[in-house]
């Protein structure tokens, strides 16, 4: 499965939808098929897993460090996004109110620094939740052979691709026991510790 075919590639386009959210949001497909993906590798565990020695998924451990890194970079300006993204639609409200034609709107908006910035940081964003897919498609294509394999392909599975990082008793029941059922599939020491994690984790941090 390629990139192009789980990540929606489509860009942010203000002069279409003023309000649309930048488009690292847009994945519905990718968890899907990730959902699928995470619960065949979880379950097809090999009879010599439990022989398996500590440092067999040492690059799939390498692999969650650097995709966190990408997703913490994604998200590192999503507050001033926010804010930017609530202020351009008020001033294009306001010219519209004004009587001003759509397109001298938008060329009047685009022209002010604060969202030319609003712009430079979606950009920048969408940079690192792009690499971030792709590390994540390279995880996926690497076998777990052991709870910490297995822990950290869940871990980005529900942080990065699911989004299901609220603690416990603020989760959907549906999600909540289905993030359940994850991360006992994980098995062992390593599924109660991130049971553990996930309790109590700010859905702003995730669990890494």
């Amino acid at each position: 499965m390629t990139k192009a075919s789980v990540f929606s590639t489509q860009r942010h386009d203000a002069s279409v939808n003023h309000q649309a959210a930048p488009t690292r949001r847009q994945f519905a497909t990718w968890m899907a098929a990730a959902t699928a993906g995470a619960g065949a590798a979880a379950v097809a565990v090999p009879v010599t897993t439990l022989a398996a020695a500590p440092d067999d998924d040492a690059a799939l451990l390498k692999l969650k460090e650097r995709i966190f890194e990408a997703w913490h970079a994604s998200n590192e300006h999503d507050d001033e996004i926010r804010r930017l993204e609530r202020a351009r639609a008020a001033k294009h409200e306001e010219l519209e109110q004004e009587g001003m034609s759509a397109d001298d709107r938008w060329a009047l908006v685009f022209s002010l620094p604060e969202f030319q910035r609003l712009e430079r940081l979606i950009e920048s964003s969408q940079d690192h939740f792009d690499r971030m897919s792709v590390l994540i498609d390279k995880m996926w294509a690497v076998t777990a052979l052991t709870e910490a394999g297995r822990a950290a392909k869940v871990s980005v599975l529900l942080t990065c691709i699911l989004r299901w990082r609220d603690p416990d008793g603020e989760m959907d029941w549906h999600e909540f026991m289905a993030r359940q059922l994850l991360v006992d599939l994980v098995g062992g020491e390593a599924a109660e510790s991130l049971r553990q994690q996930f309790a109590d984790a700010p859905s702003n941090e995730g669990v890494a």
